[in-house]
């Protein structure tokens, strides 16, 4: 066995603190605390970074899809090419799309909008639409129902903006003019609000508006052809080998984006911060770890007679040392487990957490307009908490072999000559 019954009954002899000794045991315990609150945070901060990235990249290329295919000019023959493109064996479905600046007015205000116009099986088959809607339906989109277009489907928060519900009338205005005998007038439409959708990003619920493919066509003047073509595959993880089979299909001059490039400078940053993040939260967990040597020096110091008596007594060397390091590392693993302990309890139940904060204090802790979400996320991976306690198991270590090592070298003879 590493260590031995005597061994282990000192060193939890030695652990409870006597009343002379409750110095050393407050400052014990404050390394404790430290150590735990150090690896809680740790594992908090880990898990909500990893559910920003995570609910983003979800949500993101849920609702926009995992690869675009742009022309300088447009694309004029999109239909033969979504052909093509869907007899790839990882290709899904493939998406035209028709995208443009626009205002949206009511009888109490005028915002400005991104108009997409989709055909409406496509708009069928986006799950982070279907999955969102909070009103009305998709069964008519695109169709006409007494002169109005029903195939008006907006964001929750843009619908809170405007004043509307499903079924409410809205006008579209575009930067297109016609010409009357009044002079130039803006080309605008009014159509009616079919259903309204939420996905849960700021950007997209507060923002976009979609009309079928056909009436964008007709309110944009544009003859035939679309912007771009969204492409959804089954595995975006292969999606470097599966852009340069499509680009191998197309014309040279159509450019071909994957979601990797299109969120390159977002992800990057995320996973910068989340490595900062995890950088000086270490750095705190070292420095509680400095508490171990400071109440592991003071006990040595306290238990020099107790040490020299036992050296006397046949103890070596080595049963000091692991006497001593079972001491120390005996805080720092209680305290590790305790912050595991502490950490996963609070990153699996962040959002009740904020709720009850939020109701407490009476403020919003976490406005979507700040943060793009409108749910905290988190995401505890097994990989991120097995390195924090390994982390600080590590440092708790190490900060008790000096402490141990000083203990052992104690020489009996010079100890109990002055004694």
């Amino acid at each position: 066995m590493l260590f031995s019954a005597t061994e282990r009954f000192l060193a939890w002899r030695y652990i409870r603190a006597k009343r002379r000794e409750r110095f050393i045991s407050v400052v014990s315990g404050f390394a404790y605390l430290g150590i735990t609150l150090g690896v809680a945070t740790l594992i908090i901060v880990t898990a909500v970074m990893n559910g920003f990235r995570i609910e983003f990249m979800s949500r993101i290329v849920g609702f926009n899809g995992h690869l675009a295919i742009q022309a300088p000019y447009g694309i004029q023959e999109y239909k033969e090419i979504c052909q093509r493109i869907a007899t790839h064996s990882e290709v899904i479905h493939v998406t035209p799309l028709i995208q443009r600046q626009a205002m949206i007015s009511t009888s109490s205000r005028i915002l400005g909008v991104l108009v997409q116009g989709i055909e409406p099986k496509d708009l069928a088959q986006k799950e982070s639409v279907q999955n969102g809607l909070v009103a009305g339906d998709l069964k008519t989109f695109g169709e006409e129902e007494d002169g109005l277009a029903c195939g008006c489907v907006i964001g929750s928060k843009l619908a809170r903006r405007l004043h509307v519900t499903a079924g409410s009338k809205i006008t579209i205005i575009t930067p297109e003019f016609s010409e009357t005998g009044f002079g130039l007038v803006p080309r605008s439409k009014t159509l009616r609000v079919q259903a309204i959708f939420e996905v849960g990003m700021r950007d997209y619920d507060g923002h976009i508006v979609f009309i079928s493919l056909s009436l964008t066509q007709r309110l944009f003047r544009i003859e035939e052809g679309v912007d771009t073509l969204e492409v959804f595959v089954k595995n975006p993880l292969k999606i470097a080998q599966i852009t340069e089979d499509i680009r191998q299909r197309l014309d040279p001059l159509m450019e071909v984006i994957d979601w990797q490039h299109l969120n390159k400078t977002f992800m990057g940053a995320v996973e910068v911060q989340r490595n900062v993040l995890f950088l000086i939260l270490s750095l705190m967990v070292l420095i509680a770890s400095f508490n171990i040597i400071s109440s592991m020096v003071m006990l040595v110091r306290d238990k020099t007679k107790d040490i020299a008596i036992l050296r006397t007594l046949g103890a070596t060397r080595g049963s000091v040392l692991r006497i001593f390091l079972m001491i120390g590392s005996f805080i720092g693993t209680v305290g590790t487990f305790s912050g595991l302990v502490l950490g996963l309890a609070f990153s699996l139940n962040i959002e009740s957490i904020r709720h009850f904060l939020e109701r407490l204090l009476k403020t919003n802790l976490f406005p979507d307009e700040v943060y793009f979400l409108s749910t905290l996320p988190s995401q505890v991976e097994p990989v991120d908490v097995a390195v924090t306690v390994i982390t600080a198991l590590f440092f708790s270590f190490l900060a008790t072999l000096y402490p141990a090592w000083k203990a052992s070298k104690c020489d009996p003879v010079e100890v109990l000559r002055y004694e």
